[in-house]
Formats: C-alpha cells, sequence, structure tokens
C-alpha cells in the first residue's frame, strides 16, 4: 500500500532532548502520560518530527506534486485493491485455505502484536483540532472525533479495541512485546502532538493511512470465518470509504489547505514525507507474515512455569529430571516439550484427544485442569493440531462480542465528569467551552469516562447535525 522509507527509523537516532527515552515505548509511554503538559510533549514531537523526516526516502512521490491528479490515483488503487480481495475470494472459492490466519491462534498472535498501534487509533489527528477555528481543518477534526466515537464507548476505535483485546485475554501478550512493536505507535503520538508548521505532515500521514489496504479486508474476512469478531476492523472499512468517509475527507483536506499554503512547494514536501511516514515501523502485513504460533505457545508454557515451578511433586520424572528442575529456567521448556512429544504426552498434527497432556488439562477431571485458560487452551490446541485440523472457534465462545451500552459510571468518574460540567457551565461562549474541553479529547484521555462525556459535549458544539443523528440505544 505504502511506498517503503530507505530505512526504519532507529532508537538510537532520536535524539532524547533533556527526557530519556531508551526505545520506542517509553516514546509511546511518555505522550500517554497525562502528567506531561501539551507544551512539553509538543516539544518533544517537533524534535522527534524533525529527526524523523530527514530519513525519510520520499522517491517516488512525484504523483503528490499534482493535486489535481491524486483523486484519480487513488481510485485506481482502490479498484487495484478491490480487484486483489476478488481473487483472493475466488482462490477461496476453489477451497484454497486461509492466507493469513490458518488458525486461530495465528489471528490471536496478529490481535496482540498490532494492539500498541490500535490502542491509539486516530490519535495523530489531535494536532489538528488545536486550531478548531480553522475552517479548512474542520475535516480533519471531524475524522478525529469519529476515531473518538463522537464520545460513545462502543463506537470509540480505542475501547472498541481494548474490548476484543478483554474479551479473548490478549492483554499479556500484548503487554510482553517487543519494542519494536511500539515504533509507529510513537510516530501517530508525535504527530498527535506536532506543532501548526508540521500539519502538513499529519495531513499527509492521514491521507496515506485512511485508504482501504488490501490487508484489512482479508483479515477482517479471515477473522469472521474463525468466529472471531471482526467488528472493529470491518468498521474501519466502512467508515473510511471513500465516497464521503475518511478517505474522502482526508484528500479533501489535503487539497483545502494546498490551496491555503503559503509555500506550495515546500507544503507538498512535508505532505510526503507525512505519507510514508505509515511505513515506519512494523506493518500489518509484516506482522502477517511473520506469525509463529509455535513460538506463541513456548511463550505461553514459559509463562505458565514461572509458577508451575514450585507446585509438581517429585514423582514424574522426564529424561532424569522432575517437573520441577524443567520448569524452573524458561531456557529448558522448549526441550521440555521436545522430551514431552518424545514420551508421546504430546502427539502432533493429530486431534487432541490423542494427547495425554491435553487430556489433563482439558478434562474436568484432569490433574492440571483449570490451569490454563480458554485463550492458552486454544493456543495449545492449534499447535499440537496444526492448520490441518484447525477450526473456527466453538458456537459458545461467539463470534460477536456483546458491545456494551455506556458503561456504569463509578464515583471517581462521576466526580471528574461533575467538576469539568460546572467548569464548562461558567464558559459564557462557546469558544470558551471548546477550549476547556480540547485536552479532555487527548489521546491519553478521550477512552476515560470524563474524556467520552467531553467528545460528546465538543462535538455538540463543532458539529450539532452530525451529532444529533448519531444514535446509540
Amino acid at each position: 500500500m505504502f511506498v517503503s522509507t530507505k530505512s526504519s527509523s532507529s532508537e538510537s537516532s532520536i535524539k532524547n532532548h533533556n527526557h530519556q527515552f531508551k526505545n520506542f515505548k517509553d516514546w509511546v509511554n511518555f505522550f500517554q502520560d497525562q502528567q506531561i503538559s501539551t507544551a512539553v510533549k509538543t516539544e518533544q514531537a517537533e524534535h522527534y518530527l524533525s529527526d524523523l523526516i530527514q530519513q525519510v526516502d520520499v522517491v517516488g512521490m512525484k504523483w503528490l506534486d499534482q493535486p489535481a491528479y491524486v483523486e484519480q490515483h487513488f481510485l485506481e488503487q482502490h479498484h487495484q485493491t478491490c480487484a486483489l480481495f476478488q481473487s483472493y475470494l475466488e482462490r477461496r472459492k476453489q477451497q484454497q485455505g486461509r492466507e493469513y490466519f490458518p488458525t486461530v491462534a495465528h489471528a490471536f498472535e496478529f490481535l496482540a502484536k498490532v494492539a500498541p498501534v490500535k490502542l491509539v487509533d486516530g490519535s495523530w489527528l489531535y494536532s489538528s483540532v488545536q486550531n478548531w477555528n480553522r475552517l479548512e481543518n474542520k475535516d480533519l477534526i471531524y475524522i478525529y472525533l469519529e476515531e473518538l466515537g463522537m464520545g460513545h464507548t462502543r463506537a470509540n476505535h480505542v475501547t472498541m479495541y481494548q474490548e476484543l483485546l478483554n474479551h479473548y485475554e490478549l492483554n499479556s501478550y500484548a503487554e510482553q512485546l517487543d519494542v519494536s512493536y511500539y515504533e509507529q505507535a510513537a510516530v501517530q503520538l508525535a504527530l498527535a502532538y506536532a506543532p501548526p508548521e508540521y500539519l502538513p505532515l499529519v495531513i499527509g500521514f492521514n491521507l496515506g493511512y485512511e485508504q482501504l489496504p488490501l490487508h484489512l479486508l482479508i483479515t477482517n474476512y479471515e477473522l469472521a470465518e474463525l468466529a472471531i469478531d471482526p467488528h472493529y476492523f470491518n468498521v474501519h472499512i466502512t467508515i473510511d470509504n471513500a465516497h464521503n468517509g475518511h478517505a474522502h475527507k482526508s484528500l479533501q483536506a489535503y487539497l483545502d489547505h494546498y490551496a491555503l499554503a503559503e509555500d506550495p512547494a515546500q507544503y507538498l514536501d512535508l505532505i510526503k514525507k507525512g505519507y510514508v511516514l505509515n511505513d515506519i515501523g512494523k506493518s500489518s502485513t509484516e506482522i502477517i507474515t511473520q506469525l509463529n504460533p509455535e513460538q506463541l505457545a513456548l511463550k505461553v508454557f514459559q509463562n505458565k512455569a514461572l509458577i508451575g515451578q514450585y507446585i509438581h511433586n517429585q514423582k514424574c520424572q522426564f529424561s532424569g529430571k522432575n517437573i520441577n528442575e524443567w520448569l524452573s529456567d524458561p531456557a529448558q521448556i522448549a526441550d521440555f516439550l521436545k522430551v514431552m512429544l518424545e514420551k508421546g504426552w504430546i502427539v502432533k498434527d493429530a486431534a487432541v484427544e490423542q494427547s495425554r497432556f491435553w487430556k489433563i488439562i482439558d478434562d474436568p477431571d484432569g490433574k492440571m485442569f483449570g490451569v490454563f485458560n480458554a485463550t492458552e487452551k486454544q493456543i495449545i490446541k492449534d499447535w499440537i493440531q496444526g492448520a490441518t485440523l484447525a477450526a473456527r472457534l466453538s458456537t459458545g465462545s461467539k463470534s460477536q462480542l456483546n458491545h456494551q451500552t455506556e458503561s456504569v459510571l463509578n464515583r471517581i468518574d462521576q466526580q471528574q465528569i461533575h467538576q469539568l460540567k460546572n467548569r464548562l457551565n461558567r464558559c459564557a461562549a462557546a469558544e470558551q467551552k471548546i477550549d476547556l474541553l480540547i485536552p479532555y479529547v487527548a489521546p491519553h484521555m478521550h477512552h476515560q469516562e470524563v474524556g467520552l462525556w467531553a467528545t460528546r459535549q465538543l462535538c455538540q458544539l463543532l458539529f450539532p447535525f452530525q451529532t444529533q443523528a448519531m444514535t446509540y440505544c
């Protein structure tokens, strides 16, 4: 989908500028820290982005120098993507297997590994909200507020993805990811606090991000096929549509700002650099090609060994070691699994019922029943059976999450909203209200209860008609 940059930004190349950042996750935590002021974040974002754009390669992006032809370029790209998807569907009709997620475990691994980016979804457009009174920013702001679900929990993209992680118990896997998975999230958050002169970077990034990628269509299709709730991904197909959705609005914002640019050449240069920032870090496609359910299963056993190493008796031994000894060192777990295979406790590429180990963890009367949760058992099951015997989740697990109505507020949430409401009521003019609400729709805040409430108020002030049209029963 995107033109590759010459090289991914290295952590060592990003200057610290008075803050200590050891890796990309540190940058994400910095931008998401509500104790740090917007001014400080903006200062650091400027340093981060200025360093970053010196590294990007915009060769092959000359088509963006001709705004009149950009819409046609995207239309052709859209048709090409749809044609590739139709070819994919034709292959599937011919009984060819899934191309992204052969098993549920593959899909679980994917959902965990894209989490750092999904949990800052839309964040880059926060910088446009700071200049809400500029008419040419209206499309960017509207996209941002839609990413925030117009303040409704069920439609806020971050809460939607967090609900997905919670439902399938994938949070722990996302939290254990290597810091390299946070690189693109750091870029998006830096754009969220970009200074005004870097707004073209944001517009360029948004222009690329909102186009329909093939991987989104296939991901949505295969998740549904595995009975994993695809709602989050389906929303991005519908809401980003090129007719009147985010793809269209991102193009309109690009054209509106170009028409007003004091230096069109400089504007287009930043647009191109912003566009290729989409390619920084691990892409969804790259993550998909590197999925390894065997390593994921190993991680499950290693995590469980942290506790299991202390509770087994000394009677059962494998290759001269008792189970506690095998589990005492995470580096031994892979060898222990090999021994389990050799001894016939686990029978690979066969129905799990043939494995003695599976029986003791799955049977209610088994000695290890309850040790592994449903997600862990699914990962182990797919590792044992392999792709040939893979099946969708059972109907009892439900492919569709029970998308709840607005949550019941706890005392702290009620107090925060009450205080903000009182401050809002003391504002005499709409402009004052908007300025008061803006910090509450920041990337670290908008998915919290007070942020959701603030988003609803901001939507009513900026887009009253569109707000009235949205109903969540």
